[in-house]
């Protein structure tokens, strides 16, 4: 399942990649690779031998610690040698992002659009960039195309959500991303709070 936790999502990305690789470590040719989580599904084909498998468990590890020099200097060797899976991309922007690298995350993000145009986490990622680098009319067709195509990806719902409501004014568009991420967890009391005080600024 995917983690809907926004504090927890970096984090849970590298396990979850971490997991992707290692089931699927090997040094012949090309196999099919699928994940299927709450109706997701993710395929790529790829071959990778055990040295880069481990290279890149260890960076995942780092980046769980916080270490993110270490971790970078692990997955530029994997990416050096792999061109076929969007994991060891994305982990390399998530850490050159959270060590302030913005302009190189979004370098290797891209990297892994080419890989894998449609995928949720390569794009959710890159949707974050751009809001934080101030597009946010870029972030919002970004998540758009996400959610379009993954309606139960619930990061990209959430991060919707918050771009509308915090960033560009749009209380429509919040309020409608927010009840959606609701249909699927009703439960969390933050987003519900966030849903409340949006309806009574905008007088529902």
């Amino acid at each position: 399942m995917f983690i809907t936790n926004f504090s927890n999502y970096k984090k849970y990305i590298a396990v979850l990649f971490a997991a992707f690789l290692t089931a699927c470590a090997t040094t012949s040719g090309n196999k099919a690779v699928v994940i299927d989580s709450d109706d997701i599904v993710i395929s790529e084909e790829y071959g990778i031998d055990t040295d880069l498998r481990e290279k890149f468990e260890q960076a995942v590890q780092l980046i769980k610690d916080n270490k993110y020099k270490p971790a970078i200097e692990l997955l530029v060797k994997v990416t050096d040698k792999t061109d076929k899976h969007s994991a060891p991309y994305i982990n390399l922007a998530i850490a050159y992002s959270e060590s302030g690298n913005i302009q190189q995350a979004e370098k290797i993000l891209l990297r892994a659009i080419k890989i894998n145009p449609q995928h949720p986490v390569t794009n959710n990622e890159l949707g974050l960039l751009y809001r934080k680098t101030g597009r946010f009319s870029d972030a919002k067709k970004t998540y758009e195309k996400i959610v379009k195509r993954y309606p139960q990806f619930l990061p990209a719902r959430k991060n919707l959500g918050i771009l509308c409501d915090l960033f560009m004014a749009d209380l429509g568009c919040a309020i409608s991303h927010y009840e959606t991420f609701l249909q699927y967890q009703p439960n969390d009391k933050e987003v519900k709070i966030w849903l409340a005080d949006l309806k009574s600024r905008a007088g529902k």
